[in-house]
């Protein structure tokens, strides 16, 4: 044991080459996305992401471009974080809890925090860029975090189905809000065409983005309806530039072929009141206001998208055919025209128990 050799620490110590944090983490990644998309910089994450695949209408693009840079200038606010790929799960759920407690209210003084389902969205667009940039295509981050965050919506679709007694209540506040305005019929037409087409908004008004210089929907024209006997046949194009047609009654008909008189094929059919749209036709911004004015003088919360979901309620209650609905309110798949519908024709279990105790 006595001539056994002593070794020195000096002589165990191992020098280790440490690379910069970033060189180390380009290496990783590109050891295990070696195909991977050459991203640099944040921006261009959130550029590439809401033009992918992934993303289907310019609607949801618009949003979801929208949550990620707010979700940027957050983490850079808030923690010092400019990169994304150093947020952690903690840091999400701190943002989630930011907006639902402490997100100043867009218009509404000295009011924070957003409702449950706009936080649902948030969370859906944040879950969908994490599992984007995880796809070993783009492999931006490591790990997908947005697998541990939980949606949860609240299912507001009953309120959202109006009675007859409200449509009736608010297609005479259409035409009080006309006569005091003296918009030659406007609010009650277009109230009109939406309710009884279940069109959406946002496929008859005009959109834009980038500050106006990019149209993503155009309006809404005259060239776009053709006569066929007693009725017109609508053409618009929704969403994933989908082009279907809607066959009108005769009586939504003959309304809007009156107020037309002479007007040209090139003419929009909803002239913006606006002056500096003078001409152009009334913008998406525009549609709400006008649906604002009749709700305020109805006493009666709604929206046109209460119009849409109306539509479709009532005219199944009415003998439509799932088909027809389907293809009239342009969705894809015939599960997203029962979410509509499925109240509709149930009589319910405690009908079955009045029965049989008239029969005692």
């Amino acid at each position: 044991m006595e001539n056994l050799p002593v070794l020195s620490v000096e002589s165990l110590a191992v020098e280790v080459v440490t690379l910069p944090l970033d060189e180390a983490r380009v290496a990783l990644v590109d050891y295990y996305f070696p195909n991977r998309q050459k991203i640099n910089s944040t921006q261009q994450l959130i550029e590439l992401w809401v033009h992918s695949v992934t993303i289907k209408s310019d609607q949801t693009r618009r949003a979801y471009r929208q949550i990620g840079y707010e979700l940027v200038d957050y983490m850079q606010s808030r923690f010092g974080i400019s990169d994304l790929r150093m947020v952690t799960l903690f840091h999400l759920h701190a943002y989630l809890a930011w907006l639902k407690d402490e997100k100043p209210v867009r218009g509404k003084k000295n009011t924070y925090g957003i409702s449950k389902n706009t936080a649902a969205k948030y969370t859906a667009a944040i879950k969908s860029l994490w599992e984007w940039g995880t796809r070993a295509s783009i492999g931006y981050f490591a790990i997908d975090l947005g697998k541990d965050l939980s949606i949860q919506w609240d299912d507001k679709l009953a309120e959202r189905i109006l009675s007859e007694r409200e449509i009736a209540k608010l297609e005479k506040a259409a035409m009080a809000v006309d006569l005091q305005h003296n918009t030659n019929k406007m609010h009650w037409l277009l109230f009109t065409l939406i309710f009884y087409s279940g069109v959406r908004a946002g496929e008859i008004a005009r959109q834009t983005s980038d500050y106006g210089k990019r149209i993503i929907t155009p309006g809404l024209f005259w060239r776009q309806f053709r006569e066929d006997g007693d009725c017109l046949l609508l053409t618009v194009t929704g969403k994933r530039n989908k082009t279907r047609t809607i066959s009108l009654d005769p009586e939504t008909s003959a309304v809007l072929l009156d107020y037309r008189g002479d007007a040209s094929n090139d003419q929009p059919v909803f002239p913006s009141p606006s002056r500096r749209d003078r001409g152009k036709p009334l913008s998406d911004r525009g549609l709400r206001l006008m649906m604002e004015e009749i709700s305020a003088c109805a006493g009666i919360k709604f929206s046109a998208h209460f119009l849409r979901h109306t539509h479709a309620t009532l005219a199944k209650k009415n003998g439509a055919s799932d088909f027809d609905l389907q293809a009239d309110l342009g969705h894809a798949s015939p599960a997203t025209t029962a979410k509509y519908i499925h109240h509709v024709g149930r009589v319910g279990t405690s009908h079955a128990l009045r029965k049989k105790s008239k029969h005692r």
